[in-house]
């Protein structure tokens, strides 16, 4: 069986590669970067030079293929248009695919739909998944819950300050969910043959949390203080602008909060098989605590609003 894989050196993709490389699959991936990818893999893998927003060069990669991992690379934060960047993508990935014909496509989205109305990145996912739909292949659309890996974006600000910052309430519960479980879920449907149709899979986590729960539970796994502290959209904007960010990026990022406070990633309702195992215990304790570690002990609380990652 012949898988593409998109973004191999991702989040989620370079653990779906990881699990693939087995006698019964052949796998190609397509990198702008090759070197990138480490020399034991270059061994394992066919790789197509190029990126995934080049419908010639995709058309190429899909050659044979029957089953597609297919993940946009997240946007830079100097991105002028959010929701054009996934639509871009999308465009060269319907035309190739149904080019190429081929037959199954597992993409990682985000949850939202149809609530999601200025959502920046989760809009922009919305309008992927309907672009590609058009393609003519079976689609499975992973529509996840918020990364718990976006915490490391705030790793220095956790670990040296004890804060941990977003432009929402503490109190609002949202899914939650670990990159080793989205690729599992992503790798059972790609391995799988007897699929047709478009249709969503949810991937919500075990649990939904606030981000004043999520602050308790880091706070509890890594042993010194942390507290969740809202911030102000202006305050969240101002600071990605002045981090180097474009103001429309710093905007939709703005936008993408006041969505989940209106409860738009809970719009798939959680099921046994959206709950997912890995809770943020877990993940804090495998991924958050090394990182802790190794930036050492916690100093005093920044008087001055402590520089926001992105979410």
């Amino acid at each position: 069986m012949k898988i593409l894989v998109t973004t191999p050196t991702g989040n989620v993709g370079r653990r779906v590669l990881s699990e693939l490389l087995a006698p019964e699959f052949s796998v190609r991936v397509i990198s702008r970067d090759p070197g990138r990818l480490p020399e034991e893999l270059l061994e394992q893998v066919e790789v197509v030079r190029g990126s995934t927003d080049e419908a010639a060069t995709l058309r190429r990669a899909l050659e044979g293929v029957e089953a597609l991992f297919w993940c946009v690379p997240t946007e830079s934060s100097q991105e002028t248009n959010v929701r054009g960047y996934y639509e871009c993508f999308a465009r060269a990935g319907c035309q190739a695919i149904r080019q190429a014909g081929t037959p199954r496509v597992v993409t990682i989205s985000a949850g939202g739909e149809p609530l999601a109305r200025n959502a920046g990145r989760i809009s922009g996912l919305r309008a992927m998944e309907d672009i590609l739909n058009q393609s003519g292949a079976a689609l499975r659309h992973l529509r996840c819950g918020w990364f718990m890996e976006n915490f490391l974006l705030q790793a220095r600000q956790i670990c040296q300050h004890g804060v941990l910052s977003y432009p929402m309430p503490g109190h609002i519960a949202i899914p939650m969910a670990a990159v080793t479980d989205i690729a599992d879920v992503a790798l059972r449907w790609l391995v799988r043959r007897d699929w047709a149709g478009i249709k969503a899979v949810a991937v919500h986590g075990p649990q939904d949390l606030s981000y004043d729960k999520a602050a308790a539970i880091i706070e509890l796994v890594l042993e010194r203080p942390v507290r969740y502290r809202e911030v102000s959209s202006d305050d969240y904007v101002r600071d990605l602008v002045r981090s180097g960010a474009s103001e429309h990026y710093a905007r939709s990022q703005a936008a993408m909060f006041v969505e989940l406070r209106r409860g738009v990633a809970r719009a798939e309702p959680r099921t046994a098989e959206s709950t997912t195992s890995t809770t943020l215990a877990a993940w804090v304790e495998s991924e958050l605590l090394p990182t802790a570690e190794a930036l050492g002990p916690q100093s005093e609380p920044a008087a001055a609003f402590a520089p926001l990652c992105k979410g």
